[in-house]
């Protein structure tokens, strides 16, 4: 009997969200909302989706099957890291009281990251600074749900009860699952926490937005982008990084 391989699940999972998030850029003909925040006055910007497209469809794509999982992991995080370092950490730091910028920062960047351990993994190699990158970014999602409470509220299903102390709630599990993967402290298990409740919010809010309001740009890229994030956190979490205190 085959033994269930989490990090390959958690690798195949990422490269969907890639394709959905490039399979709308085509369609839509347009960049990822805002996780691309790319200026209008962009030289050739028309014609630019449709290689940030192609670029993401392939990196999905060879992130399915294990002969080219190290080609698409590699792709994706240089790709997505790029996202962090050209569109998002300038914005972050030319509006530093925007708190907005920091976490759009903090999803490139998560994403990219995860794209990075899935490399590693596939190369039989360690990510051990990824535990330490992807804790930081928790930490910011964790602030993020308390500064824009009311927002992250509305977000929450309305069957819930207590909305926004739910917010608050998993702003404060975003916090402590990043400081517990910085500071070592159960690290995998931290790692797990995080990666479920991503992919609630993904099956919840995102998934079932983006269904009820399909031409809704932001909402349409969300589903994706949100299975991307969740994949990869799982990535992390299915690594032999978080397997040991550094």
């Amino acid at each position: 009997m085959r033994r269930f391989d989490g990090a390959a699940v958690a690798a195949v999972a990422m490269g969907l969200g890639l394709i959905g998030v490039g399979a709308l850029s085509l369609a839509l003909r347009d960049f990822a909302a805002v996780w691309q925040p790319v200026p209008a006055s962009w030289p050739g910007r028309p014609a630019t989706p449709m290689v940030s497209a192609l670029i993401l469809l392939a990196a999905g794509a060879m992130m399915l099957f294990p002969r080219t999982r190290a080609w698409g992991a590699g792709l994706a995080a240089g790709f997505l890291g790029l996202w962090a370092l050209a569109l998002h950490l300038p914005r972050a730091v030319a509006h530093p009281a925007a708190w907005v910028s920091w976490n759009a920062l903090a999803e490139s960047t998560a994403m990219a990251t995860g794209a990075f351990v899935a490399l590693r993994q596939a190369q039989g190699r360690e990510a051990r600074a990824a535990v330490y990158l992807i804790g930081v970014c928790c930490v910011v999602f964790g602030v993020s749900h308390f500064v824009y409470a009311k927002f992250t509220a509305a977000m929450v299903p309305a069957w819930l009860p207590a909305r926004l102390q739910f917010a608050w709630l998993t702003g404060a599990v975003h916090a402590l699952t990043g400081v517990a993967l910085v500071l070592g402290v159960r690290r995998r298990w931290a790692a797990g926490v995080e990666a479920a409740m991503m992919t609630s919010f993904f099956l919840l809010v995102n998934l079932p937005g983006a269904l009820a309001a399909p031409g809704d740009h932001t909402q349409a890229f969300g589903a994706p982008i949100a299975l991307t994030l969740s994949a990869a956190v799982w990535v992390l979490a299915t690594s032999r990084a978080v397997e040991r205190r550094a």
